[in-house]
C-alpha cells in the first residue's frame, strides 16, 4: 500500500511530492498546515516507504495510487497540491476524477514531457548505473542559487535521500513523466486551480503553468521572482499564503454555485 502520513484535523488536503523526494519534502507545509487541516502527504510508488513494482509506469498508474489511497481513507475529496511530478498527477487526478479534487494547486508541474527521450535515458541509466546518475548537479537544478550556495538542513536530506532511493522506483516515474501530455484534457478541468513557478526554476519552464493558467477555466497563475523548483522548502510562509487564499476561494465559489 501506497506510504503516506496522516495530521491534524479538519479540512482534508493531499501533497504530492516531486520525482526522487518522498512527503518528507513537505515538512514545512505539513508543520503550517496541521493546526488548520487534515494533512495528508504520500510517496509515489517506487518512492519512500511505498512499494517498488517493476516498471514502466505510467501517469495513470500514479493517478490510481491517489484513488486508491482516498479510497481506503474514506476520503471522497480533498484540496491537493502538488510539487512538479506530483502537480501532473493532481491535473490528471482532476481531468479523469473530479469528485476527488475540490481544488488543485500546481508548482512547477510540467503539463507533457518536453523531450521524452531524456527521461527514458535516464530511466535506463540508473537501472544501469545506479542513483548516482540524477544526483549529479541536483542541488543547483532544485534550489535558487541563493539556496544552494548554503543549504539548510532540510535541503540537504532532500538531495541526500535521492541516493537511498530504489533505482528501479525511480526509472519507472521517469518512463510515466515520458509518457505524459495532458494538453488536450487540461480544458476539461472544473475545480478551481492555482498554477504556481518559482522564476529561478531550472527543471521546468515557466511556459508550463501560463499553459495551465490560459487553458484550464478560471485558473490563476502567480509566477515567483528567485524561487528554484522546490520553492516548498525555499519559501515555505509565502507558499503556505498562496495555499490558504486558494483553499478559500475555493469554498467562496462553492458557496456561490
Amino acid at each position: 500500500m501506497t506510504a503516506f502520513a496522516d495530521e491534524g484535523s479538519g479540512p482534508p488536503v493531499l501533497l504530492s511530492a516531486s520525482l526522487g523526494t518522498t512527503a518528507a519534502m513537505w515538512q514545512p507545509q505539513r508543520e503550517l498546515l496541521r493546526a488548520r487541516h487534515r494533512v495528508l502527504s504520500y510517496d509515489h510508488r517506487g518512492h519512500g516507504g511505498s512499494p517498488v513494482p517493476p516498471g514502466p509506469y505510467s501517469l495513470a498508474d500514479l493517478v490510481g495510487d491517489v484513488v486508491a489511497l482516498l479510497d481506503s481513507l474514506e476520503i471522497e475529496a480533498v484540496d491537493f497540491a502538488g510539487v512538479s511530478l506530483g502537480g501532473t498527477v493532481g491535473l490528471a487526478l482532476a481531468a479523469g476524477h473530479p469528485g476527488r479534487v475540490r481544488s488543485l494547486v500546481t508548482v512547477n508541474s510540467p503539463v507533457f514531457a518536453g523531450d521524452p527521450e531524456f527521461w527514458r535515458r535516464r530511466a535506463a541509466a540508473v537501472r544501469d548505473e545506479g542513483m548516482g546518475v540524477a544526483t549529479s548537479g541536483l542541488l543547483g537544478r532544485w534550489y535558487s542559487p541563493a539556496v544552494a550556495a548554503a543549504p539548510p538542513v532540510l535541503v540537504a536530506r532532500t538531495v541526500s535521500g535521492v541516493d537511498r532511493l530504489d533505482p528501479e522506483g525511480y526509472a519507472g516515474c521517469c518512463e510515466a513523466i515520458a509518457g505524459t501530455d495532458l494538453r488536450a484534457v487540461l480544458a476539461g478541468i472544473r475545480c478551481p486551480v492555482l498554477a504556481v513557478n518559482g522564476l529561478a526554476d531550472a527543471v521546468v519552464p515557466a511556459h508550463h503553468a501560463d499553459l495551465i493558467a490560459t487553458t484550464v477555466p478560471g485558473a490563476r497563475h502567480v509566477a515567483l521572482p528567485g524561487a528554484g523548483h522546490l520553492l516548498t522548502q525555499e519559501i515555505p510562509a509565502e507558499l503556505h499564503e498562496l495555499l490558504l487564499g486558494h483553499w478559500a476561494g475555493a469554498t467562496e465559489r462553492k458557496a456561490d454555485s
